[in-house]
């Protein structure tokens, strides 16, 4: 196996793994404690940590540029939250977050360093980390008893992770006026952020609307896993921008009218997270000299802005509306178009 596929599968693996520690976790605190506003504030705790502290630990490991160590101290803070985990809940969820961020930001960053125009990669990175959330989450209500064996793939990759080679910063290939692939307008990151906020957004109203249902959970996991894997393969085929297009229009169709309809809901929910690996190399290829940076502000701080809103009473309120999912929707549409008219070229190549 290429060494760059190789760096993908270990860091997917490891991705998760860790939300699968996370969607335990979290799940295990509601189980046990009734006082809701404690589960809210652990909650909140838990996402400033793990989606919010990913651009600080974005900005340290492009500093140091020592990719591989702070993955490895990534893998040791999972192992440390499951043996908390028996002793307090809250502290194993702090340390969960801890290791989210940084797992976050050294994956992206490692397969970025790896090949700069390879969308594949970041689908194989990105795609498990939903499926190990909810799975984990599920996990969490079925009284499983065998948390404490996941220190053995955790232990799994600790071997492996040491003994594979990280490319180094050197590896990124500078650009010139003649290859530059972005528009230079400031605004194009806010741009990208809004596409990423919003379709953030839109996963946590249909998370919420699926939350009661363990089917149907399942099913928006795996697809969302999916859709973001074949949509990395796909996109490395074919114009990338035609493809966000026509998949943004049909995961808005698609969503809108499969509400009630397991596999068009699941049609629509792998179409909308098929883009997530494009986004994530479209950031890094803006902030070129740090991709670890890039990838916290793409994975973490766009998707913890998106989570802001869910915690309104008012928001839940109104989230199932379906004029309300309508102009998300829009929203979500716009930003992804705008996206795409604002980068100059169709391909990465």
């Amino acid at each position: 196996m290429n060494n760059k596929y190789k760096i993908a599968t270990i860091y997917g693996a490891a991705h998760g793994i860790n939300d699968f520690i996370a969607g335990f976790l979290l799940s295990i605190l509601v189980y046990q404690s009734n006082n809701l506003t404690a589960n809210s504030i652990a909650f909140l705790v838990y996402s400033v940590i793990a989606f919010g502290g990913q651009l600080p630990a974005g900005i340290l490991v492009d500093k140091t540029q020592n990719i591989k160590s702070f993955s490895l101290i990534s893998l040791l803070l999972m192992i440390v939250a499951i043996a908390l985990s028996y002793f307090s809940i809250f502290t194993a969820i702090v340390f969960s977050g801890l290791a989210s961020a940084f797992i976050h930001v050294c994956g992206g960053a490692a397969c970025y360093v790896s090949e700069q125009k390879n969308v594949t990669i970041a689908g194989i990175f990105t795609s498990p980390g939903v499926v190990g959330l909810i799975v984990g989450g599920i996990a969490g209500t079925m009284h499983f008893s065998y948390f404490y064996l996941f220190i053995l793939p955790i232990a799994l990759l600790v071997f492996l992770l040491s003994r594979i080679t990280v490319p180094s910063y050197s590896n990124i290939k500078k650009n010139n006026n003649e290859l530059q692939l972005l528009d230079t307008h400031d605004f194009f990151m806010l741009i990208l952020l809004l596409a990423i906020a919003f379709r953030s957004l839109i996963w946590n109203v249909l998370h919420m609307m699926c939350y009661s249902d363990t089917n149907w959970l399942l099913a928006i996991a795996f697809s969302a896993g999916f859709g973001k894997l074949i949509g990395g393969f796909i996109s490395d085929k074919v114009n990338w921008k035609k493809f966000v297009f026509i998949t943004t229009i049909g995961a808005a169709i698609f969503l809108n009218i499969g509400k009630n309809i397991l596999p068009i809901f699941c049609i629509g929910v792998a179409l909308l997270q098929s883009a997530v690996p494009i986004t994530l190399l479209l950031m890094q290829n803006y902030m070129r000299n740090s991709p670890a940076t890039a990838t916290g502000l793409s994975l973490g701080v766009a998707i913890a802005l998106a989570g802001l809103p869910t915690y309104l009473q008012q928001f839940r309120q109104i989230q199932n509306n379906k004029l309300v999912f309508l102009v998300f929707s829009m929203f979500f549409i716009l930003s992804n178009i705008w996206t795409v008219w604002k980068f100059k070229k169709s391909s990465f190549t």
